[in-house]
This record gives structure tokens, C-alpha cells and sequence, in this order.
């Protein structure tokens, strides 16, 4: 790829993905986030992540060596994602109490949830808003104070563990390590006001972010992805699977169109996907009925498949759009196209990056 500009101020968001590994740099020039640099390594057929939810380290260190070296980039300074699927959210309600009392408060009312030792995850917190609770009618006079709304984050220490052992030879210089949900969220909607569900189609898996008011609020993984719908067709027309990922990634899928026969083939695995999303958005206006899904944004490799997005408004009735993964950072203008056309595939790289830039 580019490698352009020198000095400091610099971050890498580094994607461990289920089939390969993204790397963004970013750099601010002038207090804006600009992308300097990209590289990254997908094989539809290989894995990182074995389905027993861990990840491969062996393998997946000799792919991170390879894309640093095509990358050359120009710091160590990362954030590395942690896979959706490793992660647990949870939102817990206490009482006010002190800064100081929170973080063993926390603990308890998450061991409630997790289904591992609380000894044996990786636990972060953060506070996401307040309420004033309610006496319950009819009962006597008590004082009643604040509530706070807590989102719980936790993560097995081995899954941890693996991806420092990962990123050990290569000397890397680990700022944070974020879920994947935040680091979509971020790049795609940062602190927009309004209610947003985020439906990231990676190949092996699908994440579902709803995010309100620029705070998380649902998150949910699903083992259906891209590499689904390419099976589907090598299985459908007899072919091997890099042929059937070129027709899916073509624009010879026409899945507004029935009588298609790709379309055929491919509708029943969007399907599931589409299956979800509706479940998770009545769960989430039966808990929020005044909060209600304004826009679907989609992003992910497969999400530029034809048609897609138009199939997946016209089957939620809701408005869907492709999630815009360089909003909020600048391109040079000798480098848009390229970065352009891979965009999609970059996000959770991008919002990675974008945290990094952050951090101290």
C-alpha cells in the first residue's frame, strides 16, 4: 500500500478478523485524523479464529509479521480489537454511591451475569446515564435517590492473553485493546444524536450494534457471515469457493429479484441475517419504546454485495444505508479511489486507529 508522511502523533488500529488481519494508520495533521496508511491480509479460505471461540496465535502471528512488513508503517503505537463474539455486555443499575465504591460494586453485580470466575475475565465499566427511581405508588414516604446505568464489559483473560502473546515479536506497542462493536460505532456514528442499529457482515460472523445517542446499547453476534453466502454459491452452482467469492462480490446478484437464480441462492443466508435484525429490534422497542430505530447502517466486506442493501430496506421497511467508514477521517485526494474501494472492509481498523490518536 502508501506510506507517506513522517514523525509522530501516529496509531494503528489492528483488526484480527476471522480470516484475516486489517491494519489502518492514521496520523493528525491539524487536529483532524487523516489516513496515511492501510494493509491487510484476507483468504475467504483461511482461519485465525477456530469456531471453539479462540484464536488460532500461531497462525495468526505469522499473518500480523507479513502485513506490518507490506504496511511499513511508521509506528508501533496500536489498538487491537477483540472479537465480538469473546465479548460479554452486560448493563447493571446501582444505587449513587461514591467513585471509589463503584469498581467493587461493579464486580459483584457482574458475577450475577458472567458465566465464567470473575477471576478468570478481563472486566471494564463505564457509566452511561442516570435516572431518578420511582416510588411505587401506594408505598410510604422514602427518599429516593439517583441510579446509575452501567455498561459492563468483560473478557476471558486467556482470549487477552493470546493476543499480547500475538503481538510480542513484533514488537508492537499495545495503547488499549477495544471490542469490535466500539470501534464500529465509533467510526461510523461517533456521538451522532438519534437511534442507529450497525449490521457489520464479516466473513465468518455478523455483529449487531444499536447505538443511542452515541452510547452502546445492544450488541449481539451472530455465526453467519460472508463466507455463508459464498458456500451457498459454490454449493449452488458446482464451483470452487474463490469463484463463488469473485460472483459475490460481482454485480450478478440481483437479490430484489426472486426468480434470480443467484438471488435464489443467496436470499435464504441474508435471510437469517435479516431474521435477527427484525428480532433485535422488537426487543429493543418493547424496552425503549421511545427510543425507536431511526436507520440501519451496514458496513463489513459483504455489505457492498449488489443489491443488498436495497433488499434489506425493502424486507425491515426501514431505511438502510452503507455505513460511511471515512467520515470522520481525511483522505489525501491522491489516494481517495484506493482507499475508497476498500473502505467497508477497514472500519473496525479505522475506529481502532481513531482511539489510539486518544490515547496517551
Amino acid at each position: 500500500m502508501f506510506s507517506i508522511f513522517s514523525g509522530k502523533n501516529r496509531a494503528l488500529g489492528i483488526d484480527v478478523g476471522t480470516t484475516g488481519i486489517k491494519i489502518v494508520e492514521l496520523k493528525k495533521e491539524n487536529n483532524v485524523p487523516v489516513l496515511v496508511n492501510y494493509a491487510f491480509s484476507y483468504d475467504s479460505g483461511s482461519l485465525l479464529q477456530a469456531s471453539g471461540l479462540e484464536i488460532l496465535d500461531g497462525q495468526t502471528e505469522q499473518v500480523l509479521q507479513s502485513v506490518l512488513k507490506e504496511g511499513n508503517f511508521g509506528t508501533k503505537r496500536a489498538v487491537i480489537s477483540i472479537p465480538s463474539f469473546l465479548a460479554l455486555v452486560s448493563f447493571v443499575e446501582l444505587p449513587e454511591m461514591p467513585q471509589s465504591e463503584i469498581d467493587k460494586a461493579v464486580k459483584f453485580e457482574a458475577a450475577k451475569y458472567i458465566p465464567s470466575p470473575i477471576e478468570e475475565v478481563s472486566l471494564g465499566w463505564e457509566i452511561v446515564g442516570s435516572f431518578q427511581e420511582k416510588p411505587i405508588e401506594g408505598s410510604q414516604a422514602v427518599r429516593h435517590g439517583q441510579k446509575l446505568q452501567i455498561m459492563v464489559v468483560t473478557v476471558p483473560q486467556s482470549a487477552v492473553s493470546k493476543l499480547i502473546s500475538i503481538t510480542r515479536k513484533s514488537k508492537i506497542n499495545i495503547k488499549a485493546m477495544e471490542v469490535e462493536n466500539f470501534a464500529v460505532a465509533r467510526c461510523l456514528v461517533g456521538n451522532d444524536k438519534g437511534t442507529f442499529m450497525i449490521v457489520n457482515i464479516g466473513a465468518k460472523a455478523t455483529d449487531f450494534t444499536i447505538v443511542s445517542d452515541g452510547i452502546i446499547r445492544v450488541t449481539r453476534s451472530i455465526d453467519v457471515g460472508g463466507a455463508e453466502i459464498s458456500r451457498a454459491i459454490a454449493g449452488g452452482l458446482g464451483i470452487d469457493l474463490q469463484r463463488a467469492d469473485k460472483i459475490k462480490k460481482s454485480t450478478q446478484i440481483n437479490l430484489m429479484n426472486p426468480k434470480d437464480r443467484l438471488s435464489s441462492i443467496a436470499s435464504p443466508v441474508a435471510g437469517m441475517i435479516i431474521e435477527e435484525t427484525k428480532r433485535l429490534r422488537e426487543l429493543y422497542h418493547k424496552k425503549n419504546p421511545l427510543k425507536q430505530i431511526e436507520k440501519f447502517i451496514f458496513t463489513g466486506g459483504t455489505s457492498r454485495m449488489a443489491t443488498l442493501i436495497e433488499y434489506f430496506s425493502q424486507q425491515l421497511s426501514a431505511e438502510c444505508q452503507l455505513g460511511n467508514s471515512l467520515a470522520r477521517v481525511a483522505v489525501k485526494k491522491e489516494h481517495s479511489e484506493i482507499v475508497d474501494s476498500v473502505a467497508q472492509q477497514l472500519t473496525v481498523a479505522i475506529g481502532l486507529a481513531l482511539r489510539g490518536l486518544d490515547s496517551p
